[in-house]
């Protein structure tokens, strides 16, 4: 596995942009709502049950919650929040630049990413495609340049 410049700092900063809209500019908390939130069905959902894989049923609260909770456990890795599932891609993010300030060795990092990274790739993507304003289409290609570097 490859690690770049820093890539804890950006996930960690990528995972909070994720998990809360900006403050302050009601086009963007429109945005993040439309996008991640809408209860007529977000743009871009970011929870990993909900994405198909495997030919599993997509579910909020599935298979990959379940799974995202037991490595945070396994970890001493405690969420700022309980009332989001487990398999937010924030928080995934957010974990995985623990596993790096920690010195994880590349076979626990290899292993969560396969586990809970490797989905990010078609997330980004669908993100970039939906995104109307600067900040998220920029979150995305962010995000897909991490993702290629690790």
């Amino acid at each position: 596995m490859t690690h770049v410049e820093e890539p804890a700092g950006l996930l960690a900063e990528l995972g909070r942009a994720l998990l809360r809209p900006p403050d302050g500019n009601p086009d963007e908390e429109r945005e993040y709502v439309r996008l991640f939130l809408s209860p007529q069905g977000a743009a871009c959902p970011p929870w990993q049950s909900v994405w198909p894989q495997d030919g599993g049923d997509p579910r909020l609260m599935g298979e990959a919650h379940h799974s995202a909770l037991e490595w945070y456990r396994r970890f001493g890795f405690e969420p700022a929040t309980e009332q989001e599932p487990a398999d937010h891609a924030g928080l995934l993010l957010i974990f995985y630049a623990h596993l790096l300030e920690a010195a994880s060795d590349d076979e626990v990092l290899t292993a969560y990413a396969g586990s809970h990274i490797a989905w990010l790739h078609h997330f980004s993507t669908k993100l970039e495609a939906e995104a109307r304003t600067p900040r998220y289409r920029q979150l995305a290609v962010r995000l897909k340049e991490i993702l290629t570097a690790i």
